[in-house]
């Protein structure tokens, strides 16, 4: 990548008096140098994660028995699932990148954090080792066409959701919540029980609709096969979805899904996605029980078959006449606040 021209060159210069109105003053010209050198800086990062290639992704998983999952329908994808510990460092810092470069063009990220903070991925300290990253590849370029994290609990070690010291999830962060205000029969739940799920994002360049709904699928039976393998160890989902985008795809799951109401959210703006909270739909948080192990691979075969099917389109509909998920609107009680 090319490095950006500095601006610490630009003077300071006493106009006379008699310059004529309208022209831009010394602030409005730096603010246009900086302008430029952001978005040359954006356009860069987005051409580079255009240009990447995750061909031996699936080979490396493989070879180093790293996959909790792997998929290959014929329909020119591949889908894999694993953990951040089993993926090679660089393979970690392109799906990051990935990460950042779908939300910028959604308009989800910060350009001024990333341009100022000199960023081209998210920051891949702030993931967890037993973070479950779903990612779906074109199997001819190689490019990732699809993204889902199912992201574990920063505490270092597995604590009671009631323990008043333990960390809390992003999602609760963002609406200064507290879920076990708000969740029944949680006395045996621990923070291990437990996945936030995260950047859901599709390549921005799919615009075909079978292609961007056959990657939903896909993606979701990657959603349900990683938590069928990890058997009872996954027993809630937490986050946050805008009501009428990304809500249907935890209903395509089959899942019962409790929207948690009277939340407003509060992200600093030195928060990398607080764009997300202030330039979308606005953004509920959510929590939804897993069924028992063998609904949940009943489920993962439906949505393989999905995700296989000549007309994506016509096994969507049978997904929605078969798969019984539901929405429920949930007040919070004044003591849920964080």
């Amino acid at each position: 990548m090319e490095k950006q021209p500095g601006l610490s060159g630009v003077t300071s210069v006493i106009k006379p008096w008699n310059v004529p109105s309208g022209l831009p003053d010394e602030h409005d010209a730096r603010e246009s140098l900086v302008n430029d050198a952001r978005g040359r800086y954006i356009q860069d990062i987005l051409r580079m994660h255009s240009r990447l290639s995750f061909h031996g992704m699936a080979g490396q998983l493989q070879k180093n028995d790293a996959l909790l999952y792997q998929a290959n329908h014929g329909r020119g994808l591949v889908t894999l699932v694993a953990h951040t510990d089993q993926i090679p460092e660089r393979y970690l810092i392109g799906l990051a990148g990935f990460r950042l470069a779908e939300y910028l063009q959604a308009g989800f990220a910060s350009e001024e954090l990333v341009f100022g903070r000199s960023l081209f991925c998210e920051p891949i300290r702030e993931f967890h080792q037993d973070d479950t990253h779903v990612i779906t590849i074109d199997e001819e370029s190689g490019r990732i066409l699809g993204y889902v994290a199912l992201a574990h609990s920063k505490d270092p070690e597995p604590r009671p959701l009631t323990d008043p010291g333990r960390l809390l999830f992003p999602c609760e962060e963002v609406h200064s919540i507290r879920l076990q205000t708000a969740l029944p029969d949680v006395q045996a739940l621990e923070t291990r029980h437990i996945r936030e799920v995260k950047r859901l994002a599709h390549n921005h360049t799919v615009t075909a609709r079978d292609l961007r709904l056959r990657i939903t699928l896909e993606l979701l039976a990657g959603i349900t096969m990683a938590v069928y393998a990890e058997r009872d160890s996954i027993r809630l989902l937490i986050g946050d979805v805008e009501e009428h985008i990304a809500l249907k795809h935890l209903v395509l799951l089959g899942l019962d899904v409790y929207l948690l109401t009277g939340t407003t959210p509060k992200v600093s703006r030195q928060d990398l996605m607080h764009p997300r909270y202030f330039n979308a739909e606005k953004v509920l948080p959510f929590y939804s029980w897993m069924p028992p192990v063998e609904e949940v691979a009943q489920v993962g075969k439906q949505l393989e078959e999905a995700a296989a099917a000549l007309s994506p389109i016509r096994a969507l509909r049978g997904l929605m006449a078969d798969l019984s998920g539901s929405v429920e609107h949930l007040s919070l009680p004044e003591e849920a606040a964080a």
